[in-house]
């Protein structure tokens, strides 16, 4: 049943995946970017699968690094680095581990 109290909205695809992003940022959840956009779950749902499926070349699914700044310039230790995932989880890792072994363990954690 249409709400017809409310008129309908047309979202740029700019719009769609400004929103859809903000799924997992900061612990948000579909339901609470849907809500405070005003708009269905399952159409939420549905414009993330959309670009989900127009994005699957293998540069868009690579994870992206960005620069850090170090607070402590002289640690005693290799450093323990946290990154946020995209599905809204954390991931711990060493400092002295490699990109390609930090790429790797991203990848299994967003692959469960």
């Amino acid at each position: 049943m249409l709400d017809e109290s409310r008129p309908r909205r047309s979202w740029t695809r700019v719009e769609k995946a400004a929103i859809t992003a903000q799924v997992g940022v900061d612990g948000a959840t579909l339901f609470d970017v849907a809500q405070s956009h005003g708009v269905g779950r399952y159409l939420l749902k549905r414009w993330m699968a959309q670009y989900c499926e127009s994005n699957t070349s293998e540069n868009t699914l690579a994870p992206i690094f960005v620069p850090v700044v170090v607070t402590d310039p002289e640690p005693s230790g290799p450093a323990v680095i946290e990154v946020g995932l995209g599905n809204g989880r954390s991931l711990r890792v060493s400092s002295d581990l490699s990109d390609a072994q930090v790429r790797r363990f991203i990848g299994l954690v967003e692959a469960t």
